[in-house]
C-alpha cells in the first residue's frame, strides 16, 4: 500500500526537474549575451564621405539579427529597407532619416533590439569609410 502512494509522488517529482529543467534552460538561452549586447556601442556615420547608392549591413549576434539595404542620395539618408519591417524597425528608421544620424533615441523596452538594428545600419554605412 506504501509503495501505490509513493509511485504517484515520484512521477509528480521527475515531472516537476523536467519542468524546472526546461524553463532554466529557456532562462539561461534568452539572457545568454543580453549584458553584452546592452553595452553595445553605435558609432556615428560620416555621411559626407558616403556615394550615393544603396548599401547592404547586417548584424547578427545570439538571438539578435537584422539585415538592412540603406538607400543615400546627396550624402542623406532617404530609405532603410529591413527583411525585419516590425514596429520597432520602422520607429528607429523614422528617427534616422529625421536625425540623419545614428545617434538617435532608444525605444524603451526595446534597448537590445534597437541596439542591433542600429548596429546593421552602421555597418551598412561604414562599408566605405
Amino acid at each position: 500500500m506504501k509503495e501505490r502512494k509513493r509511485k504517484p509522488l515520484k512521477v509528480i517529482g521527475i515531472v516537476a526537474a523536467i519542468i524546472i529543467l526546461i524553463l532554466a534552460a529557456g532562462l539561461i538561452a534568452v539572457t545568454r549575451g543580453l549584458s553584452e549586447m546592452q553595452e553595445l556601442v553605435i558609432n556615428e556615420v560620416d555621411l559626407t564621405k558616403i556615394p550615393d547608392g544603396i548599401y547592404a549591413g547586417e548584424f547578427s549576434r545570439y538571438r539578435w539579427s537584422n539585415t538592412v539595404q540603406v538607400s543615400v542620395e546627396d550624402h542623406k539618408i532617404l530609405a532603410i529597407n529591413t527583411t525585419n519591417a516590425q514596429k520597432l524597425e520602422q520607429e528607429l528608421t523614422s528617427r534616422i532619416i529625421a536625425q540623419q544620424s545614428l545617434q538617435v533615441d532608444i525605444t524603451s523596452g526595446a534597448t537590445v533590439s534597437s541596439k542591433a538594428f542600429l548596429k546593421a545600419v552602421e555597418d551598412a554605412l561604414s562599408i566605405n569609410q
